[in-house]
């Protein structure tokens, strides 16, 4: 009789992990029996996982889990779309790789502002790194584009101790975003197509108008279409407009066949801009065309599910229709049911062919199904409800009784398991969700020795967030300068009220990136766990979105077992991960009349911060180390650190930029690929929210770059004697009793450590002296402290007088809810007139997450 044991695997709520640990050792388990079920419902004998199992099944597999990604950052910015000299506001969610809870032990974060080249010839550019503080999980601050900036691609990318040393050879916390000189360019076109779709032999013919901000027409302009297959370059036409501003493209159907793109090219006083149009077929010349079975692959004479995904070459979903073939004979017609994906059923026989073509759009091509097992173990989901995924174990008649282990797990932890005898051909269960938080689960079937049979991906507890709704604001439209308030509403699953952190940002809607869908519920449910890319990620959180559940089953299928980032397969098995260290730590040599350097040991070395200064001992290894407070101290500015006596004294700090761009040069940086939109047959240059009012299109100013900044290393005369002379609290300069102070003042009276009572005068170098060496060594301190400009109007009336252009309302990095789950912020509107964009995200910092969105217009 068939029959099946449950398992509940209990986990400690705090488990600690050090660097002792042994894998036999790392984690202490209660498990738990919860039941024997029989399929006629009755009861047996109770039995345990035995040692081997446990630590085949779940304790090794934890372990290597919890190195792989010991912190998952999220970042949250004012807006995506920059321009030259704004600061770029944002706060970092530190959260537990496995758990999604705050991340606690952090205290540093380092930050890279990376130029992205597109052209595989070009490489990326570091422009900045920084350092700043983090408390209890939560990090925030601001970086300031320089006025020289170029326009393009930029990645800030977040590092920790934690995240380095994780054995997963990529980084997450990512966050796109781009420089223009100006969101509305100052020539903007508008692209119509004569058809809303051609068929690949008809020719095509555009309707293009070219004018300015103010929507004046530019007559007599050239403009010059270039038609391209991909990447290659087909066929070019050179135009003038008419006195509306308007040209006509005419490609004949020879030269169009193969073509994809046409590409715009427009001059005027001095000013060129490019725009591509997508011209939109029917039918297309290629298509990415993936056939996917459930749990892995296909087994003769057994119900088999395969789900399929179609994407054109751009990666855009395509919906298809299709007829599968057995033998050449047709056995049933299929269609995509969501974003190019669906699947169909059947039950394929040993020894016969089985292929698909695609019916709609029509294409040439025939697919080949997966090779088909003559003999095998199916795993199945036959449906999911609120509380359980009911699945089925199916075997072929030649297929022996066996015993089988099930495991279910999530982010690398197991959450549940069962073992299940296969005396019959066919075998249930239910996987209770209760027991898990959201996100994707992974079911996996193991035989006897421990080697997974079938696997499957599934969504547990959608509604298991933080549900976010804006209660209230106090108008429906405002005007230039009014002021908002709004009252936001902070529930759990169960209607309660939730006290949460949260960040919120107002912005232009114009500096939104639409075509990505990075926010924090897709980036830690759907990003970080899938390889691949999820097309309109945003759509599966949408409870406006009916089906989304259903949808989201469909992504799983056809996003598979094999690309979910915590597969067995995917975990690095490293047994010694790096070591990072996030103090500062340096060393002091002597340098020899022949350039070769010698430890000094027990060393002193004077280190001045920016308020006072104090000195170090080195060791007998000549090397000194500082904590991580020190960086604090010296937000702002600099830490000087300057040999105290020996004149040929040379001090080096280790770079902790420099260790991470070794450690992370080959790296994959993870930012969710750009969704493409769909072809029109009506395209623009611009947002076409976009209102061409005359605060709106003002022309920009013209801003020059900065000059380069000084470098970290220079004489000790050059820098003054003030980074290595201190008074103590008592008044004594140089105090021997106490190795820190504040900087003496040139003039002012103090006490040696003689007694004896001196003016200070500091001592100048000689030139000679001078130009000994780079005996100095200063290091950045945390970047700069600032706060978000938000004007009160109601209590300062005189800033209303002047002009207001802010793109940014409204930048709040720690909002929290009260007991009552709300949160009230007030603001003001700036002088644009247009659509402004919020978001409000932020957890609970025990593992639930939500937000939500909202618009509001000025007129």
């Amino acid at each position: 009789m068939a029959f099946i044991i449950y398992f509940m695997i209990e986990k400690q709520k705090n488990r600690i992990f050090k660097e002792t640990d042994v894998i036999p050792h790392i984690m202490n388990f209660k498990i738990v029996l919860v039941c024997l079920l029989y399929l006629s419902c009755s009861f047996s004998h109770a039995q345990l996982l035995d040692e081997t199992a446990n630590d085949s099944l779940v304790k090794i597999p934890e372990y290597f889990a919890t190195q792989t990604l010991k912190e998952n950052i999220y970042i949250h910015t004012d807006k995506d779309i920059y321009e030259p000299g704004e600061n770029l506001w944002f706060k970092a969610y530190l959260l537990n790789g496995n758990t999604l809870k705050l991340s606690t032990d952090t205290q540093l974060i380092f930050v890279e502002l990376i130029q992205i080249h597109k052209e595989e010839d070009e490489e990326d550019k570091i422009i900045a790194t920084e350092k700043y503080e983090a408390n209890n999980g939560f990090t925030n601050g601001h970086l300031f584009l320089e006025r020289g900036i170029d326009v393009g691609t930029y990645q800030l990318r977040i590092h920790t101790k934690k995240t380095l040393e994780s054995t997963a050879k990529k980084i997450l916390a990512v966050k796109e975003v781009k420089v223009v000189e100006s969101v509305i360019p100052t020539i903007l076109m508008d692209a119509e197509f004569s058809q809303k779709r051609y068929q690949r032999n008809e020719a095509i013919a555009a309707e293009i108008t070219v004018f300015s901000r103010s929507r004046v027409p530019y007559k007599n302009t050239v403009v010059v279409a270039y038609v391209y297959a991909g990447s290659k370059r087909i066929s070019r036409e050179r135009l003038r407009t008419n006195d509306k501003g308007v040209v006509f493209v005419n490609f004949p159907a020879k030269k169009s066949e193969k073509a994809t793109t046409i590409e715009l090219h427009v001059k005027h006083q001095g000013n060129e801009v490019v725009h591509t149009i997508e011209i939109p077929f029917t039918s297309m010349s290629e298509l990415q065309f993936g056939l996917y079975p459930e749990g892995g692959s296909l087994v003769a004479n057994l119900p088999n599910t395969v789900a399929f995904k179609a994407l054109d070459p751009s990666g855009r979903p395509v919906k298809v229709e299709g007829i599968l073939y057995e033998n050449g004979k047709k056995l049933q017609a299929f269609s995509a049911e969501h974003y190019g994906m669906g699947k169909f059923a059947f039950v394929p026989k040993n020894n016969q062919n089985y292929t698909v073509k695609i019916t709609k759009p029509v294409l040439d091509s025939i697919f080949e199904l997966p090779k088909i097992l003559p003999e095998g173990i199916k795993l199945q989901v036959d449906r999911q409800t609120k509380k359980h995924v009911h699945c089925s174990i199916t075997r072929t008649e030649n297929i022996p009784n066996q015993k089988v282990y099930i495991r279910a797990q999530h982010r690398g932890l197991v959450y549940w398991m069962a073992t299940a005898s296969l005396s019959k051909e066919r075998v249930r269960f239910k996987l209770p969700l209760e027991k898990f938080p959201q996100g994707i689960v992974e079911i996996t079937l193991f035989n006897e020795q421990y080697q997974p049979i079938a696997e499957r991906l599934v969504y547990a507890n959608m509604e298991q967030k933080l549900h976010v709704t804006l209660k209230e604001i106090s108008k429906s439209i405002f005007r230039q300068k009014d002021k908002v308030t709004m009252t936001f509403q902070v529930r759990d699953e169960d209607k309660n009220p939730v006290i949460a952190n949260f960040s919120l940002s107002v912005h232009d809607h114009l500096y939104a990136d639409n075509t990505n869908d990075y926010a924090m519920m897709p980036h830690y449910y759907l990003f970080s766990e899938l390889k691949g890319h999820v097309y309109d990620a945003a759509y599966y959180f949408n409870p406006k979105n009916n089906n989304r559940e259903a949808h989201l089953d469909l992504l799983l299928l056809t996003q598979g077992w094999r690309n979910y980032v915590w597969n067995i397969k995917q975990l690095n098995y490293v047994e010694n991960s790096l070591d990072f260290t996030t103090n500062i730590k340096g060393k002091i040599y002597k340098k020899l009349e022949n350039g070769a350097l010698l430890n000094i040991p027990l060393a002193t070395v004077n280190v001045s911060y920016p308020k006072f200064t104090s000195h170090i001992i080195a060791s007998e290894q000549a090397t000194f180390s500082l904590p991580i407070w020190s960086y604090k101290e010296a937000q702002g500015s600099h830490l000087v650190f300057i040999p105290f006596e020996n004149e040929n004294a040379v001090i080096k700090i280790a770079e902790p930029f420099r260790s991470i761009e070794n450690i992370t040069k080959n790296y994959d940086a993870k930012f969710p690929q750009y969704d493409l939109p769909l072809q029109a047959k009506k395209q623009s240059s611009y947002d076409a929210k976009f209102s061409f009012t005359e605060t709106n299109f003002l022309e920009e100013v013209n801003l020059g770059s900065f000059r380069d900044r000084n470098k970290n290393e220079g004489s000790a005369g050059k820098y003054g004697d003030s980074a290595t002379d201190y008074v103590c609290i008592y008044n004594i300069l140089n105090c021997v009793n106490h190795p820190y102070g504040t900087p003496p003042k040139e003039g002012k009276t103090y006490r040696l450590n003689d007694g004896a009572i001196i003016t200070y005068f500091p001592k100048k170098m000689k030139k000679e002296d001078d130009e000994k060496g780079k005996l100095f060594v200063k290091i950045k301190g945390l970047y700069p402290e600032k706060e978000f400009y938000s004007p009160q109007y109601d209590k300062n009336p005189d800033e209303a007088l002047f002009p207001d252009n802010r793109k940014t309302l409204f930048w709040a990095p720690n909002l929290i809810s009260d007991a009552k789950g709300e949160i009230t912020v007030s603001f003001y509107t700036s002088d644009l007139q247009t659509t402004f964009l919020g978001t409000l995200e932020g957890t609970n910092g025990n593992g639930l997450l939500g937000g939500t969105i909202f618009q509001f217009e000025v007129k």
